[in-house]
């Protein structure tokens, strides 16, 4: 999980709704740190023209005279390359000599050196004493990131229950992604004991921080009543919040609702508009229900030729419901072109997932092949690697 920034003071027609299916998937439950990879350094015969900020020599006045606000300041631009070279090793010198003063800024940022590798060799021990000491200050980003490494056992022994108190600790000082962590713990009961209604509160303030994933669980909360009351209204608003931020999950789920009237009105216009979001986001469910409303034709206009690169591509995918409505299409040849051989492929794919409807129409593609037919089909259906989504 990513570490925080520096710390600055500062339905479709009979006959297809009979036989394909629906891909429905249950409701389930300042600046960065420089990149590892360091600017070209400038050549030894070539004077280093890299303009310095006329507030760089003031910090470093300050600094050089002691002052551990300055020498922070002035690690996060050497860190940065904010006004100067970037230079990632002096950027730990400053915050070394702050952080002795006990700055919890600098001890914060020191820390964060140490845990990514920033300029000093990675070392999660040292990075954990570091946090610790500014989470004793009262640092929230250090108390969230103290219980990081003690919750993976980075670095220092593992301790759920520890973790737990960090996370709360840096939630009630309004640290969203503590929060978001506080909710997952008390919903799996890790380090402290389960509760959904404790679960609900801290996912509900994480989802009012615009935090996505937690405006997506909390829809399912709501969905499913864990910790709160079930309320289909809610979960949909929920789910409308995260999928706007991008959120394919939330994306794909708002258009399930959307298109069977959960919690808003039916609409499957809005359907159309979050499945084409989350299938641009590689979210297979999403093309798979997107083929199927354009096989439909009734919000849009009939596009086969588009539902078969949809499915092929959650096929590809392997999406196993996908692979089920391609073969299915493929073989009765209505909506698509008939192909016996692709069909009795997609099917035998659909079938190896444990897809048991899939069975009976595979066995029907595989009496209209040869046995030379089925047995290079089987070959590739052996040699099948799932397509990795477009980045």
């Amino acid at each position: 999980m990513m570490r925080p920034a520096l710390f600055r003071n500062i339905p479709l027609r009979p006959m297809l709704a009979a036989a394909l299916a629906l891909c429905i998937f249950a409701l389930p439950q300042g600046n960065a740190l420089a990149n590892k990879t360091s600017p070209a350094q400038p050549s030894v015969l070539e004077p280093d023209n890299t303009p310095v900020s006329p507030k760089y020599h003031a910090l470093l006045a300050k600094a050089q005279a002691g002052d551990p606000h300055a020498q922070n300041e002035l690690g996060i631009s050497l860190a940065t390359g904010s006004g100067v070279r970037k230079s990632p090793a002096e950027a730990v010198r400053w915050w070394t000599l702050a952080s002795d003063k006990g700055l919890a800024d600098a001890q914060f940022n020191l820390a964060l050196a140490y845990d990514q590798g920033h300029g000093v060799a990675q070392n999660a021990t040292q990075a954990a004493t570091l946090y610790e000491k500014a989470a004793r200050q009262g640092s929230p980003a250090a108390m969230y990131n103290l219980g990081e490494l003690i919750s993976s056992g980075k670095g220092v022994p593992m301790n759920l229950g520890q973790a737990a108190q960090y996370y709360e600790s840096a939630a009630k000082k309004g640290h969203v992604k503590a929060m978001y962590n506080l909710a997952l713990a008390y919903s799996r009961g890790q380090g402290l004991e389960r509760s959904d209604a404790k679960a609900a509160h801290w996912m509900q303030k994480a989802a009012e921080a615009e935090h996505p994933r937690a405006q997506y669980l909390l829809a399912q909360m709501y969905a499913q009543g864990l910790g709160v009351p079930k309320d289909t209204a809610k979960a949909a608003h929920w789910l409308e919040r995260a999928a706007k931020v991008g959120h394919a999950r939330a994306q794909y789920s708002y258009a399930l609702h959307c298109q069977q009237g959960q919690g808003v009105p039916q609409n499957s216009t809005a359907a159309m508009r979050w499945y084409r979001e989350a299938a641009g986001k590689n979210h297979t469910g999403a093309m798979c229900n997107l083929a199927l409303l354009l096989l439909e034709g009734k919000s849009v206009d009939k596009n086969p030729a588009e539902a078969e690169r949809l499915l092929t591509r959650a096929a590809e995918m392997d999406d196993p419901k996908a692979q089920y409505n391609l073969g299915l299409l493929l073989l009765e040849g209505q909506e698509l072109p008939k192909n016996l051989s692709q069909a009795y492929y997609w099917l035998s794919l659909a079938a190896r997932h444990g897809l048991a409807e899939a069975t009976p129409p595979r066995d029907k593609a595989a009496k209209g092949l040869t046995r030379a037919e089925r047995e290079g089909v089987d070959t590739r259906v052996a040699a099948f690697q799932a397509r990795q989504p477009a980045r």
